[in-house]
């Protein structure tokens, strides 16, 4: 759906470009990992430039990563939901998104949430991803939520590869 969206609004040009925003730690046991990875592969087949920007290797520069959306055609941005909530990290971009990102490029922008979690919340982090989004003027489509208990069998499942890529 974002694609289709983003494709409609450029006129169907080929040369897309899609942010994903992760959030989490980069633990390998991370289901959102896979679940970004997907994504990537079915877009980079599609002829989606993507880029992703792991905001834990950005800790020290994170105001500045909000300069990252002036070339996005789209957004994805990505949790994990390990405790409470979407995490510092993701905080800590929205919240220099809101202080420092161009306001007039962010409300031309769709933002695609991903959420996993191995605890509960995962609504929970959706609706806050979402209504940050919306705070911050830009437009939202339904994401990828997911409640993973064990990620092994969640990432060799052939049903829920498939699910991630009609979802990309």
């Amino acid at each position: 759906l974002l694609l289709y969206i983003i494709c409609i609004r450029k006129g169907m040009e080929s040369n897309m470009k899609i942010n994903i925003y992760y959030g989490g730690r980069g633990l390998i046991e991370d289901s959102t990992i896979y679940v970004m990875n997907k994504l990537t592969e079915v877009l980079e087949e599609l002829r989606v430039e993507v880029t992703r920007y792991n905001l834990y290797e950005q800790k020290n520069n994170i105001a500045m990563t909000p300069n990252s959306l002036k070339d996005a055609d789209g957004v994805i941005l990505a949790v994990n939901i390990e405790w409470m909530g979407i995490g510092g990290l993701m905080q800590l971009f929205l919240d220099s998104c809101f202080l420092y990102a161009d306001k007039e490029k962010i409300s031309k922008l769709y933002m695609f949430p991903v959420v996993t979690a191995s605890t509960y919340g995962e609504r929970d982090a959706e609706a806050t991803l979402t209504k940050a989004w919306e705070i911050l003027g830009g437009k939202t489509c339904h994401g990828i939520v997911a409640y993973v208990e064990e990620h092994s069998s969640f990432e060799m499942d052939t049903d829920y590869a498939r699910q991630i890529e009609k979802q990309a």
